[in-house]
């Protein structure tokens, strides 16, 4: 073979051997769950016209109210499944109910997640201190008789709350109740999500009779801060400390949380991921289909799903 030949051959066989030009990945397809469909705004009412699923089962949990009461959405399968327990919102005061939240749990429970949603006396139905509280408890309580007909995974178990329903989410993931009447042993809270509430109360005050129209918080705690400290404090997570792992912080229309209780919690070791969704709209992140829903659904169902 001649020298150019040979040259020629030899370099044809090295084009052949050398690494071929990277191929781009195409990008994921968008996650079908969490696409904007729905481009209406929600109110205290309307979003209680939502579609949601039958509830598995709706059942007392306990014997002094009618309000004792929570709803169950179970995933199909066999489980066990992760729990949410999920509290509505309604300035403490009534002006929510469990169908607040029907599409959010709805959602969950078609993703894997068994949600209970329990319903508390408030103000003008018997609640406020200690009831409320009281109610709160028994109403997580309730979720260890659950477990024994249904397969619920107590591992991993997320509170979670909307607006006033943040209340017993920052509390029943610490380990002092105070002295609010808690009977029966309460399962461990592995995480807790707090969508668009007050995470600490005594800094709402004020801030209420503007929200909700009224002053509820004093009523609803059986004073001011200056009156009861000691139940202040004790929905204080700077003071009484969640036990939890990770926590979701949902922004929205009420005031910002406080910069320095997130770097609070943090320094306790939780993992808080905060997410900021329309400034002017309350109801929209419990929506499925909603752009507020679409900004925070992974970072909720990843929580709940116990990731």
């Amino acid at each position: 073979m001649k020298p150019m030949i040979a040259l020629a051959a030899f370099a044809t066989a090295l084009a052949a051997c050398a690494p071929s030009e990277p191929v781009a990945k195409a990008p994921p397809a968008p996650d079908a769950r969490f696409a904007v469909t729905d481009t209406a705004d929600y109110d205290p009412v309307t979003v209680n016209t939502l579609p949601a699923t039958a509830p598995t089962l709706r059942v007392a949990y306990g014997a002094a109210s009618a309000r004792q009461y929570g709803e169950l959405r179970m995933p199909q399968g066999k489980g066990p499944f992760p729990v949410a327990v999920i509290w509505h919102g309604g300035c403490w005061a009534g002006m929510g109910g469990t169908s607040n939240v029907g599409a959010l749990a709805s959602f969950l429970a078609a993703n894997g997640v068994a949600t209970w949603t329990p319903s508390y006396r408030e103000l003008g139905s018997d609640g406020g201190w200690p009831n409320t509280f009281t109610d709160w408890a028994q109403g997580l309580g309730y979720v260890n008789t659950l477990a024994e007909t249904f397969p619920l995974d107590l591992t991993r178990i997320t509170v979670m709350g909307h607006s006033a329903g943040v209340t017993p989410v920052m509390w029943l993931a610490t380990g002092n109740k105070g002295d609010a009447v808690v009977s029966g042993e309460l399962p461990n809270v592995r995480a807790a999500v707090a969508i668009d509430g007050p995470m600490r109360i005594a800094d709402f005050v004020g801030v209420d009779a503007m929200v909700c129209g009224q002053p509820v918080i004093a009523g609803m705690m059986g004073g001011t801060p200056s009156e009861q400290p000691e139940r202040y404090a004790m929905l204080d997570p700077l003071v009484n400390k969640p036990r939890i792992k990770q926590l979701l912080v949902v922004d929205g229309a009420l005031p910002d949380p406080d910069p320095a209780l997130i770097a609070g919690l943090r320094g306790q070791g939780i993992a808080v991921e905060v997410v900021r969704v329309d400034q002017d709209q309350h109801f929209n992140m419990l929506v499925p289909g909603t752009r507020d829903f679409a900004t925070i659904g992974p970072a909720l169902l990843d929580i709940a799903q116990g990731r």
